[in-house]
């Protein structure tokens, strides 16, 4: 009887010895799963990095684990090393669609649109009406220049959220692109009736106003746009772009230096601000030039700043051209001031050079604004940026480490730099610089 007992507790001692070896490590795993899952959903997804990794490290055949710490990477901004987990997971799990989704978002974020699309058109094979996956296409289609596709993503998204005034602005944007300005500005002002106190949407109609000519219109709307949303910069450099446009020279420069107050680091605005400095210097009397382009330009000096009423335009004064005469004690210093200024033009036109893919005469007109101002941070980050397209890393990588030289706390040339570095190999430098972008932007 003794033998018998024996031999009928054998298959329970096998069941919890064999257990021994394979349940414990699942639920550990899991364990590891579910608590790195909590913090990541209180946003502390660098802490939940570490129990993914376990997780992962204990259940290699989980694609819940790849996808959890994929996600947390790209919250992270870590896109090129969330790419790779999303992969892992639709590997271990092809018809799982949100690793191709999630995959998708992750490549338009590194700005690899073609293989976004690609990602999302798999998606939407499986699931037409995913609203997620058509909004990501067809903002991927629009960065590729193919409106078609993006319009008719756009719209298709439209019909299964009707007034939605995100995919209004969206679908608008690509409407502008096409220089189909009637229909943007017809979505834009759905947005607006559909969000009145969204500061987007005001904004967008704002420049659909003055593209159309309607400049009073478009002014009330920036403006509205800064009282929704006062700590906005992109706001104040959007008026203070079409203050300047207008000629409107000193409501330019107030709003532009406020924007530069809330962004220290915002390029387009550093560069409307030298443009809208010179051309309120040239419309002045010869005798105040030097004092107005050569005064201390401090942006980083607080101060309060009301919105500016809209003004009239037939009020607006219009650039008068002044002829520097030759070398007095005071205009020798406007003249060196006004040479300095023209490395802004340079930059200016290098970045939109930039922008039309034509990076050889980028080049050129960066190396000419510096040459005229070896201290010019931000055309050293366009150059450096411009020689990362063109993928001549060594290059890049000497010139943002310039603009970050002369500029530490320069966000953006961080961000630029982390590219630069992984596109070279050099992966413990681009996290590096991408963890310092991060710690900038969090101070603004």
């Amino acid at each position: 009887m003794k033998h018998l007992i024996g031999f009928l507790l054998i298959p329970v001692f096998l069941t919890v010895v064999c257990g021994a070896d394979r349940e414990p490590g699942q639920e550990t795993s899991r364990a590891h799963l579910e608590r790195a899952d909590r913090l990541a959903a209180q946003g502390e997804y660098e802490q939940s990095l570490a129990d993914y990794s376990e997780a992962i490290r204990l259940r290699l055949d989980d694609p819940d684990t790849w996808m959890g710490r994929g996600r947390a990477l790209a919250a992270l901004g870590r896109y090129r090393d969330a790419i790779d987990d999303f992969t892992q997971a639709g590997k271990l799990n092809p018809a799982l669609a949100a690793a191709f989704l999630e995959r998708g978002f992750a490549y338009g974020q590194a700005g690899e649109f073609s293989d976004a699309a690609a990602d999302l058109t798999r998606v939407l094979a499986s699931e037409p009406d995913n609203l997620r996956a058509l909004t990501l296409r067809g903002a991927a289609y629009a960065k590729l220049d193919e409106y078609p596709q993006a319009l008719d993503d756009f719209t298709a998204a439209l019909k299964l959220a009707p007034q939605n005034p995100q995919y209004l602005l969206a679908r608008s944007n690509v409407y502008g692109a096409m220089g189909r300005h009637d229909r943007a500005l017809a979505d834009r002002e759905l947005a607006v009736k559909a969000a009145p106190d969204s500061a987007e949407a005001r904004l967008a109609r704002g420049g659909s106003y003055h593209v159309m000519g309607l400049h009073e219109k478009g002014l009330a709307d920036r403006s509205e746009a800064i009282r929704l949303k006062p700590d906005w910069a992109e706001a104040w450099c959007a008026r203070g772009s079409a203050y300047f446009l207008l000629g409107a020279y000193d409501q330019a420069v107030r709003d532009l230096k406020q924007a530069i107050r809330l962004k220290p680091d915002y390029d387009e605005a550093q560069m409307v601000l030298a443009k809208a400095e010179l051309g309120r210097a040239r419309s002045r009397p010869v005798e105040l030039v030097a004092a107005v382009i050569s005064r201390d330009l401090d942006f980083t000096r607080p101060a309060a700043i009301e919105p500016a009423a809209p003004v009239p335009q037939a009020s607006i004064p219009q650039p008068v051209a002044v002829e520097i005469p030759q070398p007095k004690p005071s205009l020798k210093i406007a003249a060196a001031a006004v040479d300095a200024l023209s490395a802004a033009q340079h930059n200016a036109r290098g970045r939109d050079l930039m922008n039309q893919r034509r990076y050889d005469e980028a080049i050129q007109e960066l190396t000419a604004a510096i040459e005229q101002q070896p201290d010019f941070a931000l055309a050293y980050n366009a150059r450096g940026f411009t020689y990362y397209l063109m993928r001549d890393t060594q290059h890049a990588l000497a010139d943002l480490d310039e603009a970050i030289r002369l500029n530490p706390s320069y966000l953006n040339a961080y961000h630029n730099r982390s590219l630069a570095h992984r596109a070279a190999g050099d992966k413990a430098g681009s996290e590096a610089d991408e963890k310092r972008a991060q710690e900038l932007s969090a101070k603004h």
